[in-house]
C-alpha cells in the first residue's frame, strides 16, 4: 500500500456524485489522467460498498500492477472474473485502467448484460466512449471526469498531511505545482514535486501515446508538447501551431500536428476549448485554446516563470469549472472574446480572467465585454488584484480568485 492510499482524503466533489449510481444496473465509468485520483476515488467507493454490505464480494482488477499482466487479455480477464463470483452476495466489479486490456468492450459487455455484478472502470483515455464501445454497451453507462484537485481539495489534503495551511500559501503552490494528489499528500518539496511530476508525464507520454501508437521517434512530440506547454490559454488554431513549430524547430510536418493534438488530448494530457459565437456575425475560421489537465505539468517541464501567473491562473478556473460539471467553450460576442462560457444543465455561467485590474482599459475590456451579453446568466470578472476582492459593477461580480474557487456554483 503506498503513501498515497495510507492518507486518503475523501474528494466529496466526486463521491457525491457517483453515490446515488452505485447498486444501479449499468456501468460506472471514471476517466481522467493517469494519476489524478481515479484508483484512489475508486477504493472509496469500495469502502463505502462494503461498510454498507459487510458481505459484499468486490472484485477489484488494477492494470497498474505487473501482478495482473497475466490477465491483460479479454479471454483471461473474462474467466478470471467469472471465478471470483460469490452466489448469495452482492457482487462488485471494480477494474483500475481497463484500456490495457485489448477487448475488453467485449468482456464488460457480457458481465453487464448477465447482470451478476455492480460495474465500475476506470481509463486514462477519453476515447473510451469510442463507436466500438458504444455498439456494445447501447448506453447502458455513465461516465465521470475526474480532474487532479481543485483548490479547495489542496485545502483538505494540506491538513492531512500537514505544513502551512494558509489559503494565500495554498493558492500559490497549487498555481507552481498543480494538483496531483501524490504531491499533495506527500509533503514534498517543490523540486520534489517537480520530479514526481515529470515521471507522471513520462509514463503517460510512453503508455498512452509513443506506445499505444506505435511511435518509433517522440522527439517530435515532446517539441510540440513543449511548444503548447509554453502557448495555454492563448487563442490558436492547427495552423498557427504548424507555423509555430516550424518557426521554433525549423522542418515539422503537418500532419503531425492534428495527429499529436488528438493524441495529447486522448491521454487527458491538454483539453482542447473550441469559440463560440454568442452574438455577431458567423465565426469562419474558429479559434481555440488549449488547457493542461494539470498545471504543475508545465512547471515541470519549463521551469516556472512569474510572467506566467496570468496563464495559469486561466488554466486554474478552466478546471475548477470542468470539475464541476460544465462543458465549457471560449465566448466570441463582435468580436470580443469571453475568456468561458460555462454550462450545465439550464445554466450558464461567464467568466472573465484577469491576473491583474490595474489600469482603465483593462476594467473596460473585462467588464465591457460581459455586458454585451443580455441575457441574465451569472458573470464573474476573477482576479488575483487585492484590491478587488470581492463586489459588484453592473450585475457583473467581481472576486478573488480564491474566493471564485470556493462557490458552489
Amino acid at each position: 500500500m503506498d503513501e498515497e492510499e495510507t492518507k486518503m482524503v475523501y474528494r466529496e466533489r466526486y463521491l457525491s456524485k457517483i453515490r446515488p449510481h452505485i447498486g444501479k444496473p449499468y456501468i460506472k465509468m471514471l476517466t481522467g489522467v493517469r494519476r489524478g485520483g481515479k484508483s484512489t476515488i475508486l477504493k472509496m467507493i469500495a469502502d463505502e460498498i462494503s461498510e454498507k454490505d459487510k458481505n459484499a464480494n468486490i472484485v477489484f482488477v488494477d492494470f497498474e500492477l505487473y501482478s495482473n499482466a497475466s490477465i491483460a487479455y479479454a479471454d483471461k480477464l473474462y474467466d478470471h472474473i467469472s471465478n471470483s463470483v460469490k452466489k448469495n452476495a452482492k457482487n462488485v466489479l471494480m477494474i483500475d485502467e481497463i484500456q490495457e486490456v485489448e477487448g475488453w468492450e467485449k468482456v464488460i459487455a457480457s458481465f453487464n448484460n448477465e447482470a451478476v455484478f455492480d460495474i465500475y472502470i476506470t481509463g486514462s483515455n477519453s476515447k473510451l466512449f469510442s463507436s466500438e464501445f458504444s455498439t456494445y454497451i447501447s448506453g447502458r453507462y455513465v461516465s465521470f471526469n475526474i480532474q487532479t484537485l481543485s483548490f479547495t481539495e489542496c485545502v483538505d489534503f494540506r491538513k492531512v498531511a500537514g505544513g502551512d495551511t494558509s489559503e494565500d500559501e495554498i493558492f500559490n503552490s497549487m498555481q507552481r505545482m498543480g494538483g496531483f494528489p501524490v504531491v499533495w499528500i506527500s509533503g514534498h518539496s517543490e523540486s520534489d514535486s517537480y520530479s514526481l511530476i515529470r515521471d507522471i508525464y513520462a509514463s503517460i507520454v510512453l503508455r498512452d501515446i509513443v506506445q499505444k501508437h506505435g511511435l518509433s521517434n517522440d522527439a517530435a512530440l515532446k517539441r510540440m508538447i513543449l511548444f503548447l506547454c509554453d502557448n495555454i490559454a492563448k487563442p490558436t488554431s492547427l495552423n498557427n501551431i504548424y507555423n509555430g513549430l516550424v518557426e521554433t524547430y525549423g522542418r515539422f510536418r503537418r500532419e503531425a500536428v492534428y495527429k499529436f493534438c488528438e493524441y495529447l488530448e486522448e491521454a487527458f494530457i491538454f483539453h482542447r476549448v473550441e469559440e463560440e459565437r454568442l452574438k455577431g456575425k458567423k465565426i469562419l475560421s474558429p479559434k481555440y485554446k488549449f488547457y493542461l489537465s494539470d498545471i504543475g505539468i508545465k512547471n515541470a517541464l519549463l521551469g516556472y516563470r512569474n510572467d506566467d501567473i496570468a496563464d495559469h491562473l486561466e488554466n486554474i478556473v478552466y478546471l475548477e469549472m470542468k470539475s464541476k460539471g460544465y462543458d465549457i467553450t471560449i465566448g466570441n460576442i463582435n468580436g470580443k472574446e469571453v475568456d468561458f462560457v460555462c454550462k450545465k444543465d439550464n445554466l450558464r455561467v461567464y467568466i472573465q480572467v484577469a491576473y491583474r485590474l490595474s489600469s482603465e482599459k483593462t476594467i473596460e475590456r473585462e467588464f465591457g465585454n460581459l455586458k454585451m451579453i443580455q441575457d441574465g446568466y451569472p458573470k464573474y470578472v476573477v482576479t488575483t488584484d487585492p484590491d478587488w476582492i470581492s463586489g459588484n459593477i453592473d450585475g457583473i461580480k467581481y472576486m478573488h480568485v480564491k474566493e471564485f474557487l470556493k462557490l458552489d456554483l
